[in-house]
């Protein structure tokens, strides 16, 4: 597994498993491991996380546009299906 960046990189919870969460980053798509208990409270799967100064924090605005645009290609396929 990829190694976590402190940076601004966001990532993505894919799945908790196991105590741990597994995180996709963003930008590269490697999945990277994170203990379950380092999760900032309330984060699930599908949430956006940055690593803030060694602290994990949720994107909530990342979090949202993302839902959205997941939810607006659903609706396209959706549409394209009933043809």
């Amino acid at each position: 597994m990829a190694a976590i960046s402190t940076c601004t990189v966001k990532y993505v919870i894919d799945r908790i498993e196991g105590g741990h969460a597994m995180l996709e980053n963003a930008q590269t798509l490697d999945i990277v491991s994170l203990p379950e208990e380092e999760l900032p409270s309330g984060a699930k799967p599908g949430h956006t996380l940055v690593n803030m100064g060694g602290k994990w924090q949720i994107d909530h605005e990342d979090t949202e546009a993302r839902r959205e645009r997941i939810s607006e290609k659903f609706a396209r396929l959706k549409g394209r299906a009933g043809r």
